[in-house]
């Protein structure tokens, strides 16, 4: 039988919650001292109630996994924000680079929840600004916006929360207009030319109508039934 019991516990200072709990685990013929970095927020199962446990506390194999699986979940949390701190990411996405970190799928779904709740992921505002470089920095027109937000990983919820919204405040014609600019007349000179790059812009994301609108803006030919396999 082992006997697990806690002999000391700080809380790390200026850490709004994170503790440091060491235990010693006792066999009687062995000992082993291990310390734990928990946070708070991880000591929400029920067998803490959202405390760590006090110093002379003896542990069961249940709290004793259970503060197992909090370190756990800490260290995850601590690697997540990391993530964040480089760029943006989703919370699907975050998880997935969790797991692929060798943290387990309950750790992983529980250090991105943390995220989530204190705000470190905001998906509707990542969202948001995603789009406006998509159209405004890369030139991307809607249908290939929305590929890359389904690329992303984005929530259904945040999707729905803001793609609308924020599609319609975008100015479409105004990034196909400055890609056939770019492109110059001699692009278009030839139908085989025309064909060539009305096929890019439309794997760009844009629809024929904004095509030929921006076609005419540069005083180009517009281009009539036109289809192609994307």
């Amino acid at each position: 039988m082992i006997l697990i019991t806690v002999t000391d516990v700080q809380e790390v200072q200026e850490s709004r919650g994170r503790f440091l709990i060491t235990v010693k685990l006792s066999t009687g013929q062995h000992e082993e001292v291990r310390t734990f970095t928990v946070f708070r927020y991880f000591l929400k199962n029920p067998v803490f109630c959202g405390m760590p446990p006090a110093i002379g506390d003896f542990l069961g194999a249940e709290k004793f996994e259970a503060l197992e699986f909090a370190e756990e979940c800490s260290a995850a949390a601590v690697k997540a924000v990391s993530f964040l701190a480089f760029g943006d990411n989703t919370a699907r996405k975050l998880g997935d680079k969790l797991r692929q970190k060798g943290f387990s799928r309950e750790a992983a779904a529980e250090a991105v929840r943390f995220c989530v709740e204190k705000r470190y992921i905001n998906e509707e505002e990542q969202l948001r600004r995603l789009m406006e470089q998509l159209c405004e920095r890369k030139k991307y027109g809607l249908r290939r916006i929305r590929q890359e937000i389904f690329n992303k990983g984005f929530s259904d919820d945040a999707v729905k929360s803001v793609f609308e919204e924020t599609a319609a405040a975008l100015d479409f014609d105004a990034a196909v207009t400055e890609r056939v600019k770019k492109l110059g007349a001699d692009a278009f000179s030839t139908p085989e030319k025309k064909k060539k790059h009305v096929s890019a812009l439309l794997r760009y994301g844009f629809s024929m109508d904004e095509i030929n609108r921006a076609l005419k803006a540069v005083q180009m030919d517009t281009v009539d039934d036109f289809e192609e396999d994307l």
